[in-house]
């Protein structure tokens, strides 16, 4: 193993032993609090659950959040790290779940640096993958005039921007349908999608669960029972599951082997009760047209994005979830207003919420002396605006006049069971920070 400074990684798999899923994580909040007061810091806690951690006269805060996305079947939220060597690298990833390095990996740092600082404070927010709402509610008295939010996922960058966001739910009531008697009822599955982050990893190209599925339904013709996918919102879905009547045929036999049984599944229902389904031409044909992935690019920069997060049924009321990225307000405003048009002709009344403008680039001391740190150690290092939403957006708008910028250690496949965080970056990045930490003393 490489010689890791031991403090942030020892911080790290303690944090991997106590549950923090957005949403219940006081856990670890609870935790956190004692860590910081045992480091000396003042600990100050907002009605909403954010956290502050202060020492002496500080003139950097360092920010992070302390949820976590959780994908696995676990019911208590287990993490069992792992440390694995893969093309001649360290990393550490879960055994059958994420590994929650986004955000772990910065309040592990974050520790460490209260205890070996004098003049530091930390802010911690809570629920950030679920609408960052600790930070749309953030009240905490932020002495630092310069914050570094730990939040990034690139060792290789600083990053001066990124992507406002929003939610988009659309929903609509389908017609009952009878099933004949001549129908059987099939239950398919996806299995063995990968998913990922519909930020940073859009681009990609990776298969969305719930989309896929509705190819599968739409070519069988047959009566939807029930349909419904996703995770989070925030996520590339992993898992969609349907129920159809179809006629029991040869041609419908042989569309249902054509299945790939690498990602798909199916099964005949034993309980064959059910005759009443629902018309499903409509949600189907949305799923399938309402544009999903990259929608706008310039070169290799990803500008304006949508995925569609969540499918969830109530009988036959179908809602839709669409979580919308855009670097650029204009691009974003345009999209939704065309996007909602689109839909109420199909018939789905919709509910804009969670929006947050980007984050631009602006020019500081902070960003200079970041940069130059980051460029001595790697030349190659990048300025990069990212497609991603991050706290730094929301929060420059509670603090004006604060500067920011944001960076962390290399982290792949976020908020999946395939999440893991190049060790050798987790060093690099904890010596970055105690630099930039020193430079400002």
């Amino acid at each position: 193993m490489s010689a890791i400074t031991p403090k942030p990684l020892e911080h790290f798999l303690e944090i991997c032993k106590i549950p923090h899923p957005s949403g219940d994580c006081n856990r670890l909040k609870e935790w956190l609090k004692v860590q910081a007061q045992q480091c000396g810091a003042e600990v100050f806690e907002d009605k909403r659950g954010n956290l502050l951690f202060q020492k002496g006269k500080p003139k950097v805060c360092l920010q992070g959040h302390y949820d976590m996305v959780y994908v696995g079947e676990s019911k208590t939220y287990e993490i069992k790290p792992k440390i694995f060597e893969e093309s001649s690298k360290q990393w550490i990833a879960a055994e059958s779940s994420s590994l929650g390095a986004d955000n772990g990996a910065a309040l592990a740092c974050m520790l460490a640096a209260l205890r070996e600082e004098e003049n530091l404070e930390c802010l911690i927010t809570i629920d950030e993958e679920i609408g960052m709402l600790g930070a749309r509610e953030v009240d905490l008295a932020v002495q630092s005039p310069y914050l570094i939010n730990c939040d990034s996922e690139d060792i290789d960058e600083v990053v001066c921007g990124c992507a406002g966001g929003y939610d988009l739910e659309a929903v609509i009531q389908a017609k009952e349908k009878p099933i004949p008697k001549d129908y059987l009822i099939f239950t398919i599955q996806t299995r063995n999608f990968r998913g990922g982050h519909s930020g940073i990893e859009i681009h990609k190209a990776i298969p969305n669960a719930i989309v896929e599925l509705a190819k599968i339904l739409k070519s069988l013709q047959g009566i939807l029972l029930t349909f419904s996918g996703g995770e989070k919102r925030n996520s590339i879905p992993v898992f969609a599951q349907a129920q159809i009547a179809i006629p029991k045929n040869p041609k419908t036999q042989a569309l249902l082997d054509t299945l790939e049984a690498q990602y798909f599944v199916f099964y005949e229902e034993k309980e064959q009760q059910r005759r009443i389904g629902y018309e499903s031409e409509i949600l189907l044909d949305t799923i399938l047209q309402i544009p999903n992935g990259v929608l706008y690019q310039e070169k290799e920069e990803v500008l304006l994005s949508s995925n569609l997060g969540i499918l969830k049924q109530d009988k036959g009321q179908w809602s839709l979830c669409f979580m919308g990225r855009g670097n650029q307000e204009n691009l974003m405003q345009t999209h939704i207003k065309k996007t909602e048009q689109d839909l109420h002709q199909r018939g789905f009344q919709t509910h804009l919420s969670d929006y947050y403008s980007p984050w631009e680039k602006e020019e500081s001391e902070l960003l200079d002396k970041v940069l130059a740190i980051y460029q001595a150690k790697n030349p190659k290092v990048k300025l990069k605006n990212i497609h991603a939403g991050l706290e730094c957006g929301i929060l420059k708008q509670k603090y004006p006049q604060k500067k920011f910028i944001s960076i962390g250690p290399t982290i792949l496949h976020p908020h999946s069971k395939s999440e893991k965080m190049l060790l050798g970056s987790f060093e690099e990045f904890w010596e970055i920070l105690q630099k930039i930490l020193k430079a400002f003393a």
